[in-house]
């Protein structure tokens, strides 16, 4: 399957600002598969923020489900990553893939689930949503 074609600054850009929005989102960033910002609000360090949400989602492809570890670090057939929950101290992070992208955004403690289910309907409003792998 080839990777999907990275995501515009612009159309980053857009979502970040519309994410923003959402009841509860301390900040945004969108980054490229590499790790390389793409558009941050609020983010006090966004080439962090960047490099953090591309390994941990790059990772996330790579855990198998039956605990099989011998392929770690090569994504997996049939392998796809939904969201990843960054948790403890005062702010939280969640991450979900982008067509292309993935979007990295911190929240208040037990917010995540609310506010992943509020992000779903921007992203489509973009026409964000990564494409189902077969």
């Amino acid at each position: 399957m080839q990777p999907a074609e990275p995501l515009s600054r612009e159309t980053a850009s857009r979502i970040a600002q519309a994410v923003r929005h959402v009841e509860g989102v301390r900040s945004v960033t969108v980054c490229g598969p590499e790790g390389q910002p793409l558009a941050a609000v609020n983010e006090p360090d966004p080439a962090r923020a960047a490099a953090l949400a591309s390994f941990v989602a790059l990772r996330a492809e790579a855990l198998p489900t039956d605990g099989d570890l011998r392929g770690m670090g090569r994504q997996l057939a049939g392998s796809r990553f939904l969201q990843a929950a960054i948790s403890g101290g005062p702010v939280e992070a969640a991450i979900l893939p982008l067509q292309g992208a993935y979007l990295c955004i911190t929240h208040a403690p037990g917010r995540g689930q609310a506010i992943a289910a509020a992000l779903q309907p921007v992203i489509r409003r973009f026409g964000a949503t990564p494409p189902a792998r077969s």
